[in-house]
């Protein structure tokens, strides 16, 4: 099945122009009155290094997931509710990725992205987390959304942390536990990168197990 890719919306007219003019010019005028604004890419938190060995340690296996390959299973109880699912991650390559959450599938590649319901058949073509938003994920859960977790994490910690290894999925994962008002939370990674087991307030995620082989057929839309 193959989807366009967006859809475009159309934008300008006159009003629109002079919208943005005027707008632009309040910008310029509020640099002069006020002087120029500071800058916080330098250390946006979600972007930098915590500044803490344990936690760099993890980040920096979740950020290097975007080259590997791999076909991942986990278990996911979502504590609110108590609802358990199952997940699905592939990625075949730079450019190719499968993540299907019980019976939502997002597929993301050069020439398809789609929102797929497996039980119907039915797909839409954009990334749509809100289809799995009931159980308090997205489809980058195992990689970006979380390294955006541990740092917002790592950024309000209320003590140390303390950085060990584990056993998941029957490979050695390395982990962290980042003390937060009400309680820690663990984060634990391959050293390939995907995250492995998370366990917080509000969800607790594991693998069960892990493959450097792409299954191709979990990039079928039905």
């Amino acid at each position: 099945m193959s989807l366009p890719l967006r859809n475009r919306i159309k934008r300008g007219g006159s009003h629109t122009r002079v919208a943005a003019a005027v707008l632009a010019g309040a910008v310029l005028l509020g640099g002069c009155f006020t002087g120029e604004r500071p800058s916080f890419d330098d250390e946006d938190p979600l972007e930098t290094e915590s500044g803490d060995e344990a936690v760099d340690a993890i980040l920096e296996r979740l950020d290097a997931v975007a080259p590997t390959q791999f076909t991942a299973q986990y278990e996911i109880l979502t504590r609110l509710g108590g609802l358990d699912s199952e997940a699905t991650v592939v990625q075949a390559d730079n450019s190719r990725r499968s993540i299907t959450i019980n019976d939502v599938r997002f597929i993301d590649s050069a020439d398809t992205i789609a929102t797929c319901d497996l039980s119907t058949g039915e797909c839409e073509a954009t990334l749509n987390d809100a289809r799995v938003s009931d159980l308090q994920l997205s489809h980058e859960f195992y990689a970006k959304n979380f390294a955006r977790r541990l740092r917002v994490d790592a950024n309000r910690r209320v003590g140390d942390t303390t950085g060990y290894t584990i056993t998941q999925a029957g490979q050695q994962v390395l982990c962290v536990d980042v003390p937060v008002t009400g309680g820690s939370v663990s984060y634990c990674a391959l050293d390939s990168g995907p995250l492995a087991r998370y366990d917080g307030n509000d969800l607790f995620i594991q693998m069960t197990s892990v493959t450097n082989v792409p299954d191709e057929s979990m990039f079928a839309t039905n």
